[in-house]
């Protein structure tokens, strides 16, 4: 039952709303009239915008963006204002919009609005231009360093052609012609001198040195030994010898005048003349006695000096040729057979083993390592870095002419429209009709609820 009655309530009160509406319905369709023919006469008198929209693809050098498209979003927005939207009408034209297109990170879209569609376009042109010319230093330096990489190259292919290879083949001539010449002129001053004079020296060591010394030892044993010998021989066989003959000749001599003295001492005198020759006899008889005596005793003298002087110096005379020179002689001999002979030897192996074979060693170095290493050099390492060098000079010259350096870029064409964007007349007065006619009823239903009251 009570909703049967909120059902006739409500019906009883839209009924009254439809009548207030239908009572009033001049005032609303004049107040609603009225706005819309506002609205058409603010349609009629309001400047019309008109707008040009771009897309520009954003320069890249190789595989990177000229600029972070965000970074670059920022600044253009930054540069030509396009957060304020308050315009005056004395500005010709401006920037509405830059933005990133969804999706495509690399490419841009400019809205730019004026009072006229030629206007706009400028005022888009500008945008593009600035974009252009404000990283266009960055393209022109990737140019300009990839024509300045190429040149590098070049000259470095030249430098190698020009240069290098020819220091190599002087290098390898010089090897040739002058360290092998200078090596060989080295082992063969050292076989035709150094080995000829060791070999020379040698030679007279044993044909000169070792005969002298083998030939005083000759020598001395044939001739000095034997001469003091023979002195020897000739003191005790007939010096000595005729010493003691002398000896028992005198002793024979003076046991006579001995004799002869006891035979006069016992003749006795007649007279005295005969005793005074008697006395005589005895005197002169004992003075040849003294005589004899003297001489006995020089001989003996004489025998002693020379067992105990002559024969003795020259027993020590050979014992010094035989002890002293004779073993020097042998220890000279000994020392040139075993040093100097020696050390010829060891100096001559030396030359032999070391020097000529660090010779050979070095001139098989220079043949098989040096030169070897410079014609590997000069065949395969310089061809292979000019290879390199024109490989990186093609991978310059196709990033030059392969588009790697591109500065932003209109793609495809502007886009204007022939209609303004700025007022969208039917539009408004749709709005304005619809505003209107809701505002006209609103006022109906307050100046009707005002009346009931009083």
């Amino acid at each position: 039952m009570n909703t049967i009655d909120h059902i006739q309530e409500d019906e009883i009160d839209l009924k009254e709303l439809f009548k207030v509406i239908w009572n009033y319905k001049v005032f609303i369709v004049v107040f609603t009239a009225i706005v819309t023919l506002l609205s058409i006469v603010y349609t009629l008198t309001i400047t019309p915008i008109y707008e040009v929209k771009s897309v520009v693809r954003i320069g890249f050098i190789g595989e990177d963006l000229v600029e972070q498209p965000k970074i670059l979003e920022q600044k253009l927005r930054l540069v030509f204002d396009v957060e304020n939207n308050h315009k005056s009408l004395q500005e010709k034209a401006w920037v509405s919009d830059i933005s990133i297109i969804k999706g495509v990170d690399d490419f841009l879209q400019i809205s730019t609005q004026s009072y006229s569609n030629d206007l706009a376009l400028e005022q888009n042109k500008e945008v593009v231009a600035f974009l252009q010319n404000e990283y266009k230093y960055q393209i022109d330096e990737f140019a300009l360093k990839t024509q300045t990489n190429i040149k590098n190259f070049e000259k470095q292919i030249d430098y190698i052609n020009n240069v290098t290879k020819v220091n190599i083949l002087r290098a390898i001539d010089k090897i040739n012609n002058q360290d092998i010449v200078k090596i060989d002129e080295k082992i063969r001053l050292l076989k035709e001198q150094d080995l000829f004079k060791i070999n020379e020296r040698i030679r007279l060591l044993k044909e000169q040195d070792i005969f002298r010394i083998n030939e005083k030892i000759r020598v001395l044993k044939e001739q000095d030994l034997l001469k003091i010998d023979e002195k020897i021989n000739f003191i005790k066989t007939i010096e000595i010898h005729t010493i003691d003959n002398k000896i028992k000749f005198n002793e024979t001599k003076l046991k006579e005048y001995e004799n002869l003295l006891v035979d006069i001492s016992k003749t006795k005198s007649i007279d005295n003349t005969q005793a005074m020759l008697m006395q005589m006899q005895i005197l002169n008889t004992q003075n040849l006695i003294l005589n004899l005596q003297n001489q006995i005793e020089n001989l003996i003298k004489e025998k002693e000096n020379i067992i105990l002087l002559t024969l003795r110096d020259l027993e020590i005379e050979k014992k010094n040729l035989i002890d002293i020179t004779l073993i020097d002689l042998e220890n000279k001999r000994k020392n040139l057979i075993e040093i100097s002979l020696g050390d010829l030897e060891i100096e001559k192996k030396n030359l032999i083993d070391i020097t000529l074979r660090d010779l050979e060693l070095q001139k098989t170095n220079l043949i098989n390592d040096e030169i070897q290493n410079l014609n590997i050099k000069l065949n395969i390492d310089l061809e292979q870095k000019i290879n390199d060098l024109q490989n990186q000079i093609s991978f310059e010259e196709l990033n030059f002419t392969n588009n790697r350096a591109v500065n932003s870029e209109l793609v495809g064409n502007y886009i204007i429209k022939d209609n303004a964007i700025k007022p969208q007349k039917s539009l408004i007065i749709v709005v304005a009709f619809i505003i209107g006619f809701i505002l006209s009823i609103f006022m109906v239903f307050i100046y009707n609820f005002v009346r009931e009251k009083k």
